[in-house]
């Protein structure tokens, strides 16, 4: 998979995968206020993405030959 593609598949998997999850945590309170759920929905969220992002950026990040020892 080439680096452009990568970063594509991270610019939107990572957003959408947060979403998602937090989609289904606030799922059982659909019914009540909705003050609580958007704290959750925002929590779950902005845990997904800040910790998404790193890992994707590790993933981007081009193999280094360590032939130069």
């Amino acid at each position: 998979m080439n680096r452009s593609l990568r970063l594509v598949v991270a610019a939107l998997g990572v957003p959408t995968l947060s979403a998602l999850a937090a989609a289904l945590a606030c799922w059982p309170i659909h019914d009540g206020p909705l003050g609580p759920q958007l704290l959750i929905f925002g929590l779950i969220l902005a845990t997904g993405i800040s910790a998404g992002l790193p890992a994707c950026l590790t993933w981007l990040t081009p193999e280094r030959d360590h032939d130069n020892t």
